[in-house]
């Protein structure tokens, strides 16, 4: 549960209006820390969706964000693999892709379930739930090449940030010039991302 302010009441049967202001919701979302470790591997995983042999290989402008991400799925699941290996050598391969298989969730795997998280009275979930290392790493996708496409990711990955430890934001930029992911460095857009990662733990990447 998140360290919201108690809710006041005046009766058990007769709650009186709760107002939750701006800087409750920022004391609300802990962060969690980012050591180096941690930082490689939200590194890792953010390089690895965002790979040239993924959006160099599909025609990913006439591609759903479902047909996306099973393309998207599996140079995960080997990125992660590899460093699974690294990190414990006597695994197999087959083992440490089991064991991936199990701690990458999404709605595209039957064997896993992606739950849904409550908040503002809504159900939420992302696309995909990494857990590893003791971290709960939510991803979440989006394709378009409006702002609204844009504002749409940042603000589920915002809901995302109340409830798991890191969250990562792909936008697949699918306008003919590439405008938004070319817009990325402009000083108000760096800064603005790097708020999202210092604040939220969010990680923002255009491909």
């Amino acid at each position: 549960m998140l360290p919201f302010p108690e809710r006041p009441t005046t009766g058990l049967n007769n709650p009186e209006p709760w107002h939750i202001t701006r800087m409750e919701i920022l004391k609300a979302i802990k962060t969690a820390s980012k050591g180096k470790r941690r930082t490689e591997l939200i590194g890792l995983v953010s390089e690895a969706i965002t790979h040239d042999d993924i959006f160099g290989t599909i025609n990913y402008r006439n591609k759903s964000e479902d047909e996306i991400k099973q393309f998207i799925y599996p140079h995960l699941v080997d990125r992660l693999v590899e460093r699974e290996m690294a990190l414990r050598p006597h695994l197999t391969k087959t083992k440490a892709k089991a064991e991936i298989k199990k701690r990458l969730k999404w709605e595209g795997n039957v064997n896993t379930t992606v739950h849904h998280m409550l908040f503002m009275g809504t159900q939420n979930r992302p696309d995909m739930v990494l857990e590893t290392d003791g971290l709960r790493i939510a991803i979440e996708f989006k394709r378009g090449d409006k702002g609204s496409d844009l504002r749409s990711g940042i603000g589920q990955s915002m809901i995302y940030a109340t409830g798991y430890d890191f969250v990562i934001y792909m936008f697949v930029d699918t306008s003919a010039d590439k405008r938004i992911k070319n817009a990325q460095t402009g000083e108000t857009e760096a800064t603005f991302i790097q708020m999202l990662w210092d604040r939220y733990n969010i990680k923002f990447a255009v491909a």
